[in-house]
């Protein structure tokens, strides 16, 4: 799951999930005094006056120019937003830290702070605030799949779309395409889709053969566990644009799993990357499993950050792209694996 990636939400999605639901209830039972037009639903909208977008819950008349959209979910969501020129007006903060990366700042993945600022925060994946939401008066509410227990309130108060994102693993280029068509940005998502594509185009001629007969390995780690990517996972999406061969057992998951240390050798590979979603574990990168690996012993395995590596739309990619070329072009050097020469 956005989010981002984006974003372990495979591993803890279920508990969120339930603890979405019990705010529902709590909700349910909450009577704000509110006029009832306030809450009224879009049905009374002229077709001229919307674009109908069809969806699994029904369809959302939504309008030709959206003015005031909330967008909840950060990678999947708000990044497609930003990177079509919308600044949405409010958004829930991703989960991780509480809403907060470890130093104490709100923490969006794969997005730079002046990109969100004034944005209003409305509550934490996956629990947005229906009181707050309802105060912003959005005219479209943009939900990915972890925030469909809220759907029938968020329907009341604007036109909502869901989007089965992490339900269906929609790629992140089809899923940018669908947010575009349905704010009608259609010609603007392909010319984002055209520059990370020149990008991805001139990596490519920049790397050569150097990577040649060469394989990529990636595993995250969190909260003193280690984890594989699901075969979806945003980083490898565009490893593959890029063509560069990716270790085998890595798409045949087709879920973010947990894993022991007594199996890390089976992922080892010419290049490894560990994903670190919190601050750097050096006990584990000390343990002899870690140190062992070839990619270790030659040099070749990094610890990048989660906040970069898991995203889920074009903002996303590009600095993605960005942090890659450092160690695929540069050498840049892991402070965790000193050099062995």
């Amino acid at each position: 799951m956005t989010m981002m990636t984006h974003k372990i939400r495979c591993l803890i999605k279920p508990f969120l999930l339930v603890a979405l639901s019990f705010l529902l209830i709590i909700t349910a039972c909450y009577k704000p005094s509110t006029p009832k037009n306030n809450l009224s639903t879009v049905q009374g909208r002229a077709a001229s006056e919307c674009r109908v977008i069809k969806h699994r819950r029904g369809e959302a008349c939504v309008p030709l120019e959206p003015k005031r959209i909330v967008a909840l979910d950060v990678p999947a969501i708000l990044d497609p937003l930003i990177a079509l020129g919308i600044k949405p007006v409010g958004t829930v903060v991703d989960f991780f830290g509480n809403g907060q990366d470890w130093s104490g700042k709100r923490y969006f993945p794969a997005l730079l702070p002046e990109l969100v600022e004034g944005i209003e925060i409305v509550g934490v994946e996956p629990t947005p605030s229906i009181e707050r939401i309802l105060k912003l008066k959005p005219d479209l509410i943009l939900l990915a799949d972890q925030f469909e227990p809220a759907y029938e309130q968020l329907s009341k108060i604007a036109p909502c779309v869901l989007i089965d994102i992490w339900k269906d693993k929609i790629p992140i280029k089809e899923n940018f395409r669908y947010i575009a068509e349905i704010v009608g940005k259609e010609e603007e998502g392909e010319e984002v889709l055209s520059r990370y594509q020149e990008r991805i185009s001139e990596l490519k001629n920049q790397l050569g053969d150097r990577l040649l007969g060469s394989e990529i390995s990636v595993l995250g780690y969190y909260e003193n566990q280690l984890y594989v990517p699901g075969k979806w996972a945003s980083h490898l999406q565009v490893i593959r644009d890029l063509a560069l061969p990716i270790k085998p057992i890595l798409l045949q998951q087709e879920e973010y799993s947990n894993i022991s240390i007594e199996v890390v050798s089976n992922f080892d590979a010419d290049l490894i990357f560990f994903i670190e979603n919190n601050n750097p574990s050096k006990p584990l990168y000390k343990n002899p499993l870690i140190e062992s690996l070839n990619a270790v012993r030659n040099d070749r395995a990094f610890i990048v950050d989660g906040s970069i590596w898991e995203f889920y739309g074009p903002i996303g990619m590009n600095l993605f792209l960005d942090d890659l070329s450092k160690y695929l072009l540069q050498g840049k050097q892991d402070p965790y694996f000193p050099k062995r020469g």
